[in-house]
């Protein structure tokens, strides 16, 4: 998908899910919203993030690549590197 196409589709999904939090499907299989800010824990090193280490998560954003990430302290990171604390 080019730059503008993506843009473009960025912007109008965060005109209906925002930035401020994420869904989450629990062990129990029901979905919970977790609101900015949360607590992940690092799965993998993610220099200079730590594996195991708690992390706290101030906003959700999407890359032009349609990648989900969590911004931790002002930087960007793929949301599969970590688990989402509840």
């Amino acid at each position: 998908m080019k730059d503008q196409k993506a843009r473009a589709y960025i912007t109008g999904l965060f005109k209906i899910v925002g930035t401020d939090s994420v869904l989450v499907v629990l062990y129990t299989g029901h979905v919970k919203r977790v609101h900015c800010p949360f607590t992940v824990i690092a799965k993998v090193d993610v220099p200079p993030l730590v594996e195991g280490k708690e992390y706290i998560v101030h906003a959700v954003k999407m890359t032009l690549h349609l990648q989900d990430v969590f911004i931790i302290d002002g930087k960007a990171y793929l949301v599969w590197y970590f688990a989402v604390k509840v």
